[in-house]
């Protein structure tokens, strides 16, 4: 039998990037994000210059809260549960749903047991 590798590239602006890359490891992780924290997720991942010193600011959550069309409240309520849920720690994204580059291979196997 032959090994059929599935196998796609896809070119993706900076947000686009960052929803697919969570997307991803979303599957993997033992507490899964909803499609709405990826969303608010990515948007904040894909800020970037001066407003990304400062991620959670005042300033990057007039952006996220206008790009996603979120209220204050609605987006506290998102931030409160990355946070609850362990996506957010000291102010920051926990490092494994970070991609390490602007290009980021994937790599697992499926495996079928016997029943």
């Amino acid at each position: 039998m032959t090994n059929n590798i599935i196998q796609k590239t896809l070119t993706l602006t900076e947000y686009d990037f960052f929803v697919k890359h969570l997307s991803i490891v979303n599957v993997f992780l033992p507490v899964h994000l909803t499609p709405k924290e990826i969303e608010v997720l990515a948007m904040f991942m894909s800020l970037t210059g001066d407003i990304a010193e400062d991620r959670f600011g005042t300033s990057a959550r007039k952006i996220v809260m206008t790009k996603l069309n979120l209220s204050a409240g609605g987006l506290g309520n998102y931030l409160k549960s990355l946070k609850t849920k362990g996506f957010i720690q000291n102010n920051e994204i926990i490092p494994i749903l970070h991609p390490k580059s602007d290009e980021q291979p994937y790599m697992f196997k499926l495996i079928k047991k016997d029943e």
